[in-house]
This record gives structure tokens, C-alpha cells and sequence, in this order.
């Protein structure tokens, strides 16, 4: 099914937590207890907030762990601050989805920094290309000089003449050798730079793609999307966003492990992948959530191709391939946006964002089509 709802102006709610649980919390204790906790146990140090900070999301006390708790609760990075209270807002998720996002964050760095390491290694390869062509070319410039200076003493004849043909047999041995050694620099250049090549192309890859599911991430994603409303813009062409949120994921990985998530993770990008049509370009955009671009599509047809993917997946009856337990059907969400004129990319995402959110409020399993009487 799918459903036209009015633009809403609800978004996601936030909230902080300005002061966190106390060690008399227990390990599954709800936040809003652990929340109450803290303020009677008067936990203001931090560092017993952080080990109540990890018992409260079911953390291990491991070293990445440990970091995100005294990140979060020191408030020195207020990206990642906004990251876990948008996380832990979200559904009851817990931390441990927003620390895997920011170890995915961090493979993309890494891969990102490879990225610069290995263009600036082809940059400094074509500098020294470029020098190699200008020492021969000065080489070459200078053998001709001599050439014609020889030339002149030979039409002179006499003891000049014996004396620079000699010069010239000389400088002509020197200018093959330059030239060999020449020919075989470039040659090994040419082979660094294939080699360069793929490690870049294969970098490239690496820094745009999501680990886990093999689609594009949100870096990718974003890239391809701005290029894609720009075309539509001057082109005046359709674009549509649809954004999918796996129903209740945290209960998946609760009950059957991270294993098993990571599995329902990647047959959901496989069904998206498939279903969505040539036309389409789907990515991660982060734990379960998928972001699929139509690009010259209206909303309303984007909504029937993601519907008919979400009917076709909550069809299928699952079995843990480990311990053959049933795992019931796994559903998802949507909230598809079509792009207005003049509109940016962050406003089309949120506004599929809150039509998603619109579809989990109405009770899950369904696709909306925001700003659709």
C-alpha cells in the first residue's frame, strides 16, 4: 500500500541528556529511569557517567566504546553529540547501530585519505614526467647546437675539421644515451601510472561505497543526487527521493543478533537494488536506512515501484540459515518527495525524511508521498 499525506512539519524530535545515569541503573533499565537515576545519585563526574553511560545502551567497555561516551558527554563534538541523541530518539535504538555508522564514517576517511595520498602521487608522477620531457627537449636543443657547430668546422677543413667530427661522434654517443635513459624512465613511469590508475579507480570505489551492502553511501549518494537536481533543474525534468527505514530493526538485531541484522541489511539493498528499475540509483545512507533517486521520475510512480518492492519483501517468510529459528517477515518504510523548482538538496531529503516518518506513525509497513492530498 501506499498513501498521499499533507506535508508535515512534525521532523524527528530530539532530546539530550544533560545528565545521565547513575550507577544504581540497571543494564536494561529504560532511558528515561536511568535519566531519573542520575539526577538522585547526583552523577555529575564524568567518568562514573560514562561507565553508567555504557550499562545504560547495553555497551561494551571497549576502547571505540569508551570514546564515543566521553566524546558525547564532554560535548567536544557536537556532530557526534547531535548523531547519538538523534539515534537514541529514534525508535529506542540503541548505541551500538550509531557506533558501527561511525566506524563505517571512519573506513570512508581512511579511504578518502588513501584517495588524496594516491592523486597526489600521480600528481608528483606527471611533475616528474613533465621535467623528464623538459630535460630531453633541452638535451635535444643543446645535441643540435653542437651538431651545427661541428657542421661549420667540418666545411672549414683542415685540423678543425678531424678535431670536431670527433667532438661531434662523441656527443652524438652521449645524446643516444640520454635518450635511452630517457626512454627507460618513461617506460617505468608508464607502468607506475597503470599501477597508480587502478589503485585509484579502486580507492575511488572503496571511498563511495558502503562496506556491508556494496551500494553507494551517503557521501556517493549526495554527489550523485546534487548532480542529478541540477540536470533536472535546467533540464526541467521530474525527480523524485524515496527514503526507506527497515521496520523495527532494532528488535532484529536484539532477538537474533547483529549477524542476522547485517544479513536482513544486505537482502533488503539487494531487493531495492533489483526492483527499482535501470533508471534508479540506490544507497546506504546509514544503519537501516536506503535512499533510492529517480531521476526523471514523478513521486507517485517512484511510490509504486518502492510499494511494489515493499509488498514483494513482506511476503517472505524467513529462517535464521544458523540456528533455523523462524525470523518472521521483515517490512520496511517509505516516504517518497518529488523535487520542487528551485529546491535544494537537503530540503527534498527532509522532506522524504518526514513523509517517512509520517508512514511510521501511521503504522509502519507502507510508502507516503509527501505534500500529496
Amino acid at each position: 500500500m501506499y498513501e498521499s499525506k499533507p506535508p508535515s512539519s512534525a521532523g524527528r524530535k530530539g532530546w539530550s541528556l544533560d545528565a545521565l545515569f547513575g550507577r544504581g541503573a540497571e543494564a536494561d533499565a529504560p532511558l528515561a529511569v536511568a535519566v531519573i537515576a542520575a539526577e538522585e545519585h547526583g552523577a555529575n563526574d564524568l567518568f562514573p557517567r560514562i561507565g553508567a553511560f555504557l550499562r545504560g545502551h547495553r555497551l561494551d567497555p571497549t576502547p571505540g566504546n569508551y570514546d564515543l561516551a566521553y566524546q558525547y558527554l564532554s560535548g567536544t563534538d557536537p556532530v557526534l553529540v547531535a548523531s547519538v541523541d538523534a539515534a537514541i530518539a529514534r525508535d529506542g535504538r540503541l548505541l551500538g547501530e550509531v557506533v558501527k555508522q561511525i566506524a563505517e564514517s571512519a573506513t570512508n576517511q581512511v579511504s578518502s585519505e588513501l584517495l588524496e595520498k594516491l592523486i597526489d602521487q600521480a600528481h608528483q608522477s606527471m611533475v616528474l614526467a613533465a621535467s623528464l620531457v623538459g630535460q630531453s627537449r633541452s638535451d635535444a636543443s643543446a645535441y643540435g647546437s653542437a651538431l651545427d657547430k661541428g657542421a661549420a668546422a667540418l666545411d672549414a677543413g683542415g685540423e678543425p675539421a678531424t678535431r670536431a667530427l670527433e667532438l661531434m661522434v662523441e656527443v652524438t654517443r652521449t645524446m643516444i644515451g640520454k635518450t635511452q635513459d630517457a626512454e627507460r624512465r618513461l617506460a617505468e613511469m608508464g607502468s607506475k601510472m597503470e599501477s597508480l590508475q587502478g589503485d585509484l579507480a579502486e580507492a575511488q570505489f572503496v571511498a563511495e561505497s558502503d562496506p556491508l551492502t556494496g551500494l553507494a553511501n551517503r557521501r556517493a549518494f549526495q554527489a550523485r543526487l546534487m548532480s542529478a537536481m541540477a540536470q533536472a533543474q535546467a533540464e526541467d525534468t521530474p525527480l523524485s527521493v524515496a527514503f526507506c527505514d527497515i521496520d523495527f530493526f532494532k528488535k532484529i538485531n536484539d532477538n537474533h543478533g547483529h549477524d542476522t541484522g547485517d544479513r536482513i541489511l544486505k537482502m533488503v539493498a539487494d531487493a531495492l537494488s533489483d526492483g527499482v528499475g535501470e533508471d534508479a540509483f540506490v544507497g546506504r545512507f546509514g544503519g537501516e536506512e536506503f535512499l533510492v533517486l529517480f531521476d526523471g521520475i514523478m513521486a507517485r510512480r517512484a511510490a509504486m515501484r518502492i510499494d511494489e518492492i515493499r509488498d514483494e519483501l513482506s511476503g517472505r517468510h524467513l529462517v535464521s540459515k544458523t540456528t533455523g529459528e523462524p525470523l518472521g517477515t521483515v517490512t520496511f518504510s517509505a516516504g517518497v518527495a518529488q523535487l520542487l523548482p528551485g529546491e535544494e538538496e537537503g530540503a527534498i531529503l527532509k522532506r522524504a525524511d518526514e513523509a517517512l516518518y509520517t508512514a511510521k506513525n501511521g503504522g509502519r509497513n507502507r510508502v507516503v508521498i509527501h505534500g500529496e492530498d
